[in-house]
């Protein structure tokens, strides 16, 4: 009974293994999508000398600037390049999962890397290149160290250099590091020296000092740059109006918010019947203190989310990443008491060792579908993404922009930065998007970036004007929102006249 079953999971591995080969080919042909297209718009204009939070307004993390502009620098801004590099940092994270996996055996190691792969590639191009899927490369390589014995000196000042990398992406994905923290402590109470002192001086001070070299090397950067106060005045004054906004993009109350953060945060972004191997995994290896660090590390990035508030899909990567490696712990091999149990791996029935793959199989059997992006592409159909209004706005611009001209978006990810990206056309204005201008409006703050847009829209007098008005344009609703800007129609009823008009976007030219 239990070798058909081991064989049995060994074929829809192998089954998995080329659905996953299969979605990634197919990804090739993915379109630069959502999330995406503003941010390499924003790589694009580093490119050209600008400097985030000084000549253009955006709240991410200086990281995140950086890693993009990296990206942007080695893909030239082309979409299958783009897709190429996605692939390989996916493939590295699957080559770092693996080895990291290794010693709670091989089954569990390809079946790790086999299950993140399959359900980053379902999300679809929506999922691609995410802030938090680029955190994943310090979280893995942590894992691969923190999980490999004992630390030493070096280690920890490694671990804390990761975690502070991942840091200057989101600040909350440095919690990430306090498991390994908390284990190692432990560790060190067994031994007789243990002290206040020794535990600052072995522990925490080199993780400290890891931590601290990139912080320390983004202020400078920022500093040098004249851009460090601008940004500290987007993260006092923006920062805390924005994480008013939840995953409905709706403003909310403390009240309502604490009951939506409770409420959203048990269904763990739809990943709730991973728990189940999960669970079954850290039993079968729960004399191995490294299977309860993976958990740890799960229980992190599980509140990861409710941090920002907002539950967006991409938020939980991080935590599926995690949970399928702790679920993977439940494919083990049984072995007889007779022969060496591989390390970790606690002594229980044969039973268990059969129902923990049926438990794992089955999980996988509800939980893992294609992607339905993949799906379309299979069923020959279109791709169905804002790229096809950036594919009419990008004709648009390519047969009417002339040199010295100006574009300014009325947009946030419907196309335009796609298509202004594609067609390299300059900003007008240092507002890369408009939805800041709609929320929070009695903000004194949000009153001065109104003032601030017209002033340099005024002065710049665009050439063109692009505003998305599609339904699927993320506006905030709630207490204190708007889609009101009199002061903005008024300039163009003014100045503008619609040069194009469809159902989703008008384009405005100068008159």
């Amino acid at each position: 009974m239990s070798n058909n079953i081991q064989r049995l999971a060994t074929f829809v591995l192998i089954l998995l293994a080329a659905l996953l080969i299969a979605q990634a080919a197919f990804s090739l042909q993915w379109p630069i999508a959502h999330d995406e297209a503003p941010l390499f718009y924003e790589a694009f204009l580093m490119q050209n000398g600008h400097m985030p939070y000084k000549d253009f307004f955006d709240f991410q993390m200086p990281g995140s600037f950086i890693a993009y502009s990296l990206l942007g620098s080695l893909s030239g801004f082309g979409a299958l390049r783009i897709r190429i590099l996605d692939l390989a940092i996916l493939a590295a994270l699957l080559i770092i999962t693996f080895f990291a996996m290794q010693r709670f055996g091989k089954p569990s190691a390809f079946a790790a890397l086999i299950l993140f792969g399959l359900k980053y590639l379902q999300g679809g191009p929506a999922l691609s290149l995410q802030r938090e899927y680029l955190i994943l490369i310090f979280i893995s390589l942590s894992i691969w160290i923190g999980v490999t014995g004992s630390l030493d000196f070096r280690k920890r000042l490694i671990l804390g250099l990761l975690y502070g990398l991942a840091a200057t992406l989101k600040p909350h994905a440095a919690l990430g590091l306090l498991p390994f923290l908390l284990f190692d402590i432990a560790n060190l109470r067994q031994r007789r020296e243990f002290s206040l002192r020794s535990l600052a001086r072995e522990i925490v001070l080199p993780a400290a000092i890891g931590f601290l070299i990139p912080v320390s090397l983004i202020t400078l950067w920022l500093m040098f740059t004249g851009a460090l106060t601008p940004f500290l005045d987007i993260a006092l004054k923006y920062w805390p109006l924005y994480t008013q906004i939840n995953g409905e993009m709706a403003v909310t109350s403390s009240a309502e918010r604490t009951v939506y953060l409770l409420n959203q945060f048990w269904r763990l972004g739809g990943s709730v019947l991973w728990l189940i191997p999960a669970g079954v995994g850290i039993y079968l290896h729960r004399k191995n203190r490294q299977a309860y660090l993976l958990a740890s590390l799960a229980l992190v990035y599980a509140v990861y989310p409710v941090l920002s508030g907002q539950f967006f899909p991409y938020h939980y990567i991080p935590f599926i990443y995690i949970i399928t490696l702790v679920a993977s712990l439940s494919l083990t091999t049984y072995h007889s008491p007779a022969r060496s149990l591989p390390l970790g791996l606690s002594t229980s029935p044969s039973f268990l060792f059969s129902l923990s793959s049926v438990i794992l199989l089955a999980t996988i059997l509800i939980t893992v579908k294609p992607s339905q992006t993949v799906i379309r592409q299979f069923e020959g159909k279109e791709i169905a993404t804002s790229s096809d209004r950036a594919a009419q706005i990008s004709a648009f611009l390519e047969k009417n922009l002339e040199p010295g001209d100006y574009v300014q978006p009325l947009d946030w990810t419907g196309g335009t930065l796609l298509s202004m990206l594609e067609t390299h056309a300059p900003i007008a204005t240092s507002y890369v998007f408009d939805f800041y201008f709609y929320h929070h409006v009695s903000s004194p703050y949000i009153q001065s970036l109104r003032t601030d847009f017209m002033t340099q829209l005024k002065e710049a007098r665009p050439r063109f004007i692009i505003e998305v008005t599609a339904i699927d344009k993320p506006w905030v609703t709630g207490e204190d929102t708007t889609r009101e800007f009199p002061e903005l129609r008024a300039f163009l009823d003014e100045h503008y006249s619609i040069t194009m008009e469809k159902e989703d976007y008008v384009i405005y030219e100068r008159r």
